[in-house]
């Protein structure tokens, strides 16, 4: 019989002379699907809705912060990087930042509380610290739970665009008939 090779060894790279590529997670904060496509660099995902994630390796995901696209859809917070460490390297957070400083992610509880209980100068407080996708997704949210104060869905609707009170009233409308 012939000699059997031995197993190679392994380290925290990997089999030797292999590394293993770092994985980052990336979730969708949109609420309905998104898809990102870039032909150049061989790159084709979909995030079907809002919390659906996709890992990424590290290395790719800075190339495709080059796309426009993507590089909008990140910024803007319709997608969400969850490691800290990667945000800091691609410059999206300050050197040094623990907490997210330049997109804060919204969670449904915090859309709910600003839209029913948060006082209307604070609610417009909260409005200027938000980008126009979260504006939007803010919008959505207080639609689809027929959230509509009227003084804050006018605050809304001068920061977005979006008649918040219309939209209810139509949604409605289309339930009877």
């Amino acid at each position: 019989m012939g000699e059997v090779a031995p197993l190679p060894s392994f380290s925290k790279k990997g089999v030797k002379g292999v590394s293993i590529m770092a994985k980052v997670k990336i979730t969708s904060k949109h609420t309905g699907p998104l898809s990102v496509k870039i032909p150049d660099l061989n790159f084709t995902r979909e995030w079907m809705n809002k919390g659906a994630s996709v890992m990424v390796e590290k290395e790719q995901l800075s190339e495709m912060m080059y796309d426009p696209g993507f590089n909008y859809m990140v910024e803007s917070g319709m997608l969400y990087i969850e490691d800290m460490g990667t945000k800091i390297e691609l410059g999206l957070e300050p050197e040094g930042a623990t907490e997210p400083v330049n997109y804060i992610p919204l969670e449904d509880a915090q859309m709910k509380r600003a839209m029913t209980v948060l006082p209307i100068g604070e609610f417009k407080s909260f409005l200027k610290t938000l980008k126009y996708e979260q504006l939007l997704s803010l919008a959505d949210f207080a639609i689809l739970n027929e959230l509509g104060d009227f003084a804050k869905a006018t605050a809304l609707k001068e920061a977005c665009g979006k008649d918040i009170i219309k939209a209810i009233e139509l949604n409605r409308l289309d339930k009877e008939g």
